[in-house]
This record gives structure tokens, sequence and C-alpha cells, in this order.
């Protein structure tokens, strides 16, 4: 997606939509039909937000990532689009993406053009209350998948 990297309206929209309908949620009550997904848990040490990623993995691609828990407008929506772009993605394209992803939260050097509308937390790190919002789900995301890895190893 292309769109000016200070047009804060539509940003605030994006945001807002993924937050209002994410397409990715899911209530707690189904989450026992999720069978074969890998699924991880990390909690913000600084607010409510409390995500689990559930990932669906076959021969290395992710089929399929469902967010259960609660979160802030910040956590929902990044985790959601995270989601929507990872779905489908080797796991290593997902792992790049990710960092990538890290890195703009961080203020580290990162690819924009594989973010698409992740970037629309490109100005997170200014807000420091707001970084580990933006961090929780994803971290969750990039815990399942190295806990996949590693059941792997084995």
């Amino acid at each position: 997606m292309s769109f000016k990297k200070n047009d804060q309206e539509l940003v605030r929209s994006i945001i807002l939509d993924h937050y209002e309908n994410p397409q990715n949620f899911i209530n707690e009550n189904k989450i026992n039909k999720l069978k074969n997904y890998v699924s991880c848990n990390i909690s913000s040490p600084s607010c409510i937000d409390n995500l689990t990623a559930h990932v669906d993995i076959k021969n290395n691609k992710i089929c399929d990532i469902k967010i259960s828990g609660i979160g802030c407008a910040i956590s929902t929506s990044s985790t959601d689009i995270m989601c929507n772009l990872l779905i489908g993605k080797s796991i290593s394209n997902a792992r790049k993406i990710i960092t990538n992803y890290l890195n703009m939260i961080d203020n580290k050097p990162y690819d924009e053009s594989i973010l698409d509308e992740l970037f629309c937390f490109a100005n997170v790190n200014k807000q420091a209350n707001r970084i580990n919002c933006a961090k929780v789900g994803i971290k969750a995301i990039k815990n399942a998948l190295e806990k996949y890895e590693n059941s792997k190893r084995k």
C-alpha cells in the first residue's frame, strides 16, 4: 500500500478500522477448536495488553494466525495488520517482516517497502508509553514461530 507518511487522517483510519474490526481475533471460547496451532502468550508489563498468538504452519508456511486476548487500539490493530501480512508467507519471510517492523518501532534502520499498512506505526517510537503496545502481539507471533521451529529441531 502506498500512502504519504504524514497523512495522519489515513493512518488513524487504518488503525481504527483494524481495532474496531479485527479480522484475525477470536473469542476465548473458540480456542479449543484450533487444532495443530502453535500458541504463545505475551502480556505487556506496562498496561492491560495480554495477547496470545495461535499460528497454523504447514511445510514452513504460515497458513493462518488467530489472536485472542485483550489489547488497546495500538496492540490490536498492529497485531491484526501483521497477521494479514504474514498469512501465506514462509517462516523466513515472516521473520524478515517482523524484524523490520520491530526495527521501525525501535527507531532502527528498516525496509519500509515490506511493511505495507504496518507503516502506520512509524511514529509510535515517539510515544514511549506506546512502544510496548506496538510490540506485544507481534512478539507473541514471533515467539510462536520460534516455538514451532524449535519443535521441529527435536
